[in-house]
């Protein structure tokens, strides 16, 4: 009995798994977050199917920046629900952001550029983030 419980709710959760796929952002254990070439610990990266990135860093300068393939601009998400360390939902496949501020002169360019192993851009501060996917 608790055995074909235990099959049914891995049934459910992959079929949730499977239609919110762009949604849903499983962490990354293996990525590796490089700030302008030096890399960063105690980051957390999040991909979906899409291999859309959500960087999450707790701690004393906390930050999270979505960089989404369809509009390649990175942005803190506005709505996320979470389970720590494991799993992150969107509220929608595109997900709404708030685009970072930029602190530095001129115009804003983000200098996006995303393959399927690494995504790298500029942050709001100038600096260069670069992600390795494994």
């Amino acid at each position: 009995m608790i055995k074909t419980l235990f099959i049914l709710a891995f049934i459910v959760i992959m079929a949730l798994i499977v239609v919110n796929r762009q949604r849903v952002y499983l962490r990354d254990p293996l990525a590796t977050v490089y700030r302008n070439e030096v890399e960063q610990s105690g980051v957390q990266v999040y991909q979906n199917y899409s291999d859309d990135i959500l960087v999450d860093k707790d701690g004393d300068k906390p930050f999270r920046i979505l960089v989404q393939d369809w509009n390649e601009i990175p942005g803190t998400p506005v709505r996320l629900t979470c389970i720590r360390w494991m799993a992150c939902l969107a509220n929608d496949d595109h997900a709404a952001t708030v685009p970072l501020v930029w602190t530095g002169k001129g115009k804003y360019d983000p200098k996006v550029a995303m393959t399927s192993r690494e995504i790298s851009f500029t942050d709001a501060d100038g600096s260069r983030l670069r992600v390795t996917l494994r």
